[in-house]
């Protein structure tokens, strides 16, 4: 028997966002019939909203009440609300259960972490009159929801601290392995334009300037490299300083020597993996949330300089033994992605929430 799930959240994301990508991800899952004996109704949601009043509004007013009104006539076994940012629509008294993704709670439960070698801030530190007010919505729609869906390790140990007691359950991201691949999706390097110099080993960053992407660290590692190394390799800083299109993304990372991240703390983490995907071999920071995804031979000391310019220098030496020809894809690091964030993996771990989440309902 084949049950049904109601898809719900606010404004209508771009998939260039994390959020955007990963409910749009499960909208796929939903419509190739890889979530096992579970389709989908519909999906709430609505175009973005422009103007601080109108968006408040129908953040706060409008569409909780939709959501309200289809929670009491679905004809769905389960709602399925799928970030946290969108929490504050877990109806109230619902009739079927409610099931909320959670990416991570930075905002939800601001601090500060060790981030290596400095002390980061995670999450909002001083928000406003009116976020302070959505925090406290949204940490109230968590405490209704049913189930937490979290999508890293890191995170479920986060929601189970601040929610004792909540059922939960694991279900990672997953990868679009075929549209990352150098083998089914090229793009040439040339398409970096301005952006590369391509008599020089590539190398990137890939991320905001948030402070817990700790790009200052990645630009200290860089500035600490032997002067016959740096001034032989270009580097691009993209999302901060670089912003490319989706196909000189690909291009990136599909010819990169290597990506850094050395980000202090992360959800779930698309960069590495999107770059492993790639072909892209990776040096990151062993932290929580990436050594759950990254494999060990590519995680450093997070505050080690020597560790990271040395690793940078073995790849550039090897770049340079090779006659600065284009690396071969990392077929071992192609294949980790593939068995662990395949999109199969990902619809299993779905189906068995949902399950879970309906069998242990008390409707």
């Amino acid at each position: 028997m084949v049950s049904r799930v109601l898809l719900v959240r606010g404004g209508r994301l771009s998939e260039n966002s994390g959020l955007g990508r990963a409910h749009q991800a499960i909208e796929s899952l939903l419509e190739k019939a890889l979530v096992p004996d579970w389709t989908k109704v519909a999906t709430l949601e609505y175009d973005p909203v422009h103007g601080l009043l109108s968006r408040a509004v129908k953040r706060w007013f409008t569409h909780p009440r939709k959501v309200q009104l289809a929670s009491g006539n679905t004809p769905a076994d389960l709602i399925h609300i799928t970030d946290q940012e969108q929490a504050h629509l877990v109806p109230h008294n619902s009739p079927v259960p409610v099931v909320v993704t959670v990416h991570d709670l930075f905002h939800i439960r601001p601090r500060k972490i060790l981030g290596g070698d400095i002390i980061v801030p995670v999450g909002e530190q001083n928000p406003g009159a009116f976020r302070r007010r959505d925090l406290k919505m949204l940490k109230k729609g968590l405490e209704r929801a049913d189930m937490l869906i979290c999508i890293s390790e890191s995170t479920l140990l986060d929601v189970r601290q601040m929610f004792p007691g909540k059922r939960t359950a694991l279900v990672r991201h997953q990868i679009d392995t075929e549209y990352w691949s150098p083998l089914s999706n090229p793009k040439p390097r040339e398409i970096l334009g301005d952006y590369d110099i391509d008599s020089k080993m590539l190398v990137v960053t890939l991320g905001s300037d948030e402070e817990r992407k700790r790009l200052e660290f990645a630009k200290h590692v860089i500035s600490s490299l032997p002067e016959e190394v740096s001034a032989d390799i270009n580097v691009i800083h993209i999302g901060s300083e670089a912003k490319l299109n989706d196909d000189q993304l690909l291009a990136a990372l599909q010819s990169a020597e290597v990506l850094l991240f050395p980000s202090a703390s992360e959800g779930f983490g698309y960069p590495p993996a999107e770059a492993m995907a790639a072909g892209c071999p990776v040096l990151a920071s062993d932290l929580p949330a990436h050594n759950e995804i990254i494999p060990e031979k590519c995680l450093l000391p997070p505050a080690s300089i020597q560790d990271w310019t040395d690793e940078i220098v073995r790849i550039h030496s090897e770049w340079r033994a090779s006659g600065g020809v284009p690396r071969h894809p990392s077929e071992e690091l192609m294949g980790h992605v593939q068995a662990l964030l395949s999109p199969e993996s990902q619809g299993n771990s779905l189906a068995q929430a949902y399950n879970d989440a309906i069998s242990n309902s008390q409707y």
